[in-house]
């Protein structure tokens, strides 16, 4: 990977003159959230949940399992459920580690209480420490479930893939929840940007979701002190060890989603050759063959200008020089693509 993150270097410079484009205004941010989060019982969590019942089951998240529950109120949740032996339905390969770790639940919650827009899938609440039972964590429900299911689900039960506008508008809102991480104060990385973790709500908007691997950039040692983690494909190869780890990280992970969400392929899909989103789409930019990336499901983008921008974008997220890696210049462009 990179080998080719590196030559895609000589094929990216042509775009560069967007850096001076206008970038988006953000999106309102409350890093000291004042409402308070609900605490609630187990026995009531479990009561919302039908007793964790598998047809609640939502999917699988870094720490455990997440199940729809219905609280007495009426209202819709996530709830989340450490579990000691879980991967994710999007290929998670952890590089080290045991990502089932019950302490990733009091990280979340640590995150979500200083963090609020309308680009996270924000904290309701949460069940009190317990030496007996495992902390669960409740967030807002994503009723469209995520943008990986939206590319890739092959169901009948599933609306066709989306169309150029709908996806350039969930790439843009993805790295405004990045915008929103990364500006916060402490800085917080998420370290496991992809497209499981990308939720779709009810309007067909995307939050960024599953802090469970988060990071904040304030405790010196325990940035020193946590190994590499992420899921293999995403995951920047410059992050080998702790002290690799910065903001970079996130965006190389953004610009192979932005290229899953150009080509409708996953990052790693072992039916291709090469398997490799980077392996496979990067020659191909660097040649100028940009439309041969784009998802055949669908109606490329008219103006080839917009196809080559996003094509370039991405190209530059995932540059082996993590200095050079945009991050204004993404919201930049998709912004300009969205209004052209």
């Amino acid at each position: 990977m990179g080998y080719l993150s590196c030559k895609a270097e000589s094929s990216i410079s042509t775009a560069d003159h967007h850096h001076h484009r206008r970038r988006p205004e953000k999106e309102p941010t409350e890093k000291k959230p004042t409402k308070k989060f609900q605490e609630f019982s187990y026995k009531d969590l479990e009561s919302a949940t039908n007793n964790f019942s598998q047809t609640k089951l939502l999917g699988r998240g870094s720490h455990g399992l997440v199940y729809k529950g219905v609280l007495p109120s009426g209202r819709h949740v996530a709830v989340k459920k450490p579990s000691r032996t879980t991967t994710t339905a999007a290929a998670r390969t952890p590089i080290s580690g045991d990502h089932s770790n019950p302490n990733e639940v009091d990280n979340e919650i640590e995150i979500l209480s200083n963090l609020h827009s309308p680009r996270l899938v924000n904290l309701i609440g949460f069940t009190k420490s317990d030496h007996h039972k495992d902390r669960l964590l409740v967030v807002e429900f994503m009723s469209n479930g995520t943008l990986y299911d939206v590319l890739h689900s092959n169901s009948n039960s599933r609306p066709p893939p989306p169309n150029w506008g709908r996806r350039i508008k969930l790439a843009l809102q993805t790295a405004k929840a990045i915008e929103t991480l990364h500006s916060s104060n402490p800085p917080v990385i998420h370290r496991d940007i992809k497209s499981a973790n990308v939720l779709i709500d009810s309007n067909f908007d995307a939050k960024l979701g599953d802090f469970g691997l988060a990071l904040r950039c304030v405790d010196d040692h325990k940035l020193r002190s946590t190994p590499p983690a992420g899921t293999m494909g995403y995951l920047d190869p410059c992050y080998l060890t702790p002290d690799n780890l910065s903001t970079k990280t996130d965006v190389f992970s953004f610009g192979i989603l932005l290229l899953e969400i150009i080509s409708g392929r996953k990052a790693i899909d072992v039916f291709y050759s090469p398997p490799s989103m980077l392996d496979w789409a990067i020659p191909l930019i660097r040649r100028g063959k940009f439309l041969s990336i784009y998802d055949p499901r669908v109606v490329p983008p008219k103006d080839g200008s917009v196809r080559k921008m996003l094509a370039v974008v991405a190209a530059k997220c995932v540059r082996t020089s993590r200095e050079r890696r945009p991050v204004g210049l993404v919201m930049g462009i998709l912004g300009e693509c969205i209004r052209n």
